[in-house]
């Protein structure tokens, strides 16, 4: 089998990453679903696209043409680093600030790829530090100071690409997707603050690029026999809701954890407590020290039973603090106030200290499937879609 191509051209345009896990959930006929994880690092796929003009999109058009279907090098970018120093020819330690945060891993490969597309160096890592990559072998050439270093793992084209040619220039525009046939592991990292045994994905609030979308779905059968009323059974006896929103990081250690807590979650197969953040009730009145019960604006839940994973509250004060409690019971305390019983008691606050109370519900991803949009490896997007499921713990 040949050796993989260095892919060594231009890496510009939107940079995606893409992680497809694999989950077998199987759904009773009345909702209640059990996920079984069938990958144990999901599969994923880097995007971007190749601007090049002159002699470098003719180097590159004979590299598509020749080795379009064999492996490659695909450089990881969004990690890639700069030599802080020189590094000489036989050299095995390369000074790369900040690399213990980068994903270059021991026993996998770093290119060192100069100005040039044509001369550069592909290298085995034997161990990783906070800002150093111990090489495997020495260095075959010098480089300088300020030389790109980029961890690369083996891949294919997952399809062929369009080259776009320009009809008044020497230039061609191609965007290219790789599928890795290595890993590109994150350590998995759930949320740290955790409800009734299980992670709150509380520290990523969404961003308003676009509005959330909720919807109250419902496993619902239907039976139509033509000649009479159309048949309705609604077989869970709950709603299992679908929710959509943004989020957004805007450091590299917000970008780490998120990317940590996703792999963590690892598609459909690990719940999580979601939040609705919205402003689902209204405290009405002060609450004292040890009191179990919260005034809300009502009537709202009153004269109704409590539903399955429509229980649990986010009480979000403005001092920052968060408190997540259990509604037991509810009962009418007039004709616009609705008195929540709780199961653990409260702190003292004001209703006016109150930022947000929020219901939260236990639910997993929608989709086996992340799509992380990079502008640099210091701000990224991502959209997720939760789904309700139908029963409390």
């Amino acid at each position: 089998m040949a050796d993989p191509v260095p892919w060594t051209l231009d890496r510009g345009g939107d940079y995606t990453e893409e992680v497809a896990w694999l989950t077998d959930v199987m759904q009773a006929p009345t909702g209640g679903t059990q996920h079984r994880r069938l990958r144990q690092s999901p599969r994923t796929f880097l995007a971007f696209s190749a601007l090049e003009s002159g002699a470098r999109r003719r180097w590159m058009e004979v590299l598509l043409r020749a080795h379009g279907a064999a492996s490659w090098w695909a450089p990881v970018s969004i990690d890639a680093a700069a030599l802080d120093t020189a590094a000489a020819a036989t050299d095995t330690v390369l000074a790369v600030t900040g690399a213990g945060a980068r994903r270059f891993v021991v026993g996998g490969h770093a290119m060192v790829l100069g100005p040039d597309a044509r001369r550069h160096e592909l290298c085995e890592v034997a161990a990783v530090a906070a800002n150093a990559i111990t090489l495997a072998d020495g260095l075959t050439f010098d480089w300088p100071a300020g030389t790109e270093v980029v961890p690369v793992r083996r891949a294919h084209l997952a399809e062929t690409p369009q080259v776009g040619r320009f009809t008044s220039d020497d230039t061609a525009l191609v965007p290219i997707r790789f599928r890795l046939d290595e890993p590109l592991d994150t350590d998995p990292v759930p949320p740290a603050t955790t409800y009734r045994g299980y992670p709150v994905f509380d520290g990523f609030p969404p961003v308003w690029t676009a509005d959330p979308l909720w919807v109250p779905e419902r496993k619902i059968h239907q039976s139509d026999i033509e000649v009479g009323p159309v048949f309705v059974a609604d077989l869970a006896g709950v709603a299992m809701g679908r929710t959509t929103m943004q989020h957004a990081a805007t450091t590299a250690a917000e970008v780490a954890a998120f990317r940590a807590a996703l792999f963590a979650l690892a598609g459909r197969w690990s719940p999580a407590w979601v939040p609705s953040w919205a402003h689902d009730l209204r405290v009405v009145a002060n609450v004292s020290a040890s009191a179990t019960t919260l005034d809300v604006a009502g009537p709202l839940l009153s004269g109704r039973p409590i539903e399955p994973n429509h229980r649990d509250l986010r009480i979000a004060l403005a001092d920052g603090t968060v408190l997540y409690r259990r509604i037991s019971a509810v009962t009418a305390q007039s004709d616009s106030v609705d008195r929540i019983t709780l199961g653990a008691a409260l702190p003292a606050f004001t209703a006016a200290q109150v930022q947000m109370v929020s219901f939260l519900t236990l639910s997993v991803q929608d989709s086996d499937t992340n799509l992380l949009r990079y502008v640099d490896r210091t701000a990224m997007q991502c959209e997720l879609t939760w789904r309700e499921l139908d029963h409390e713990l």
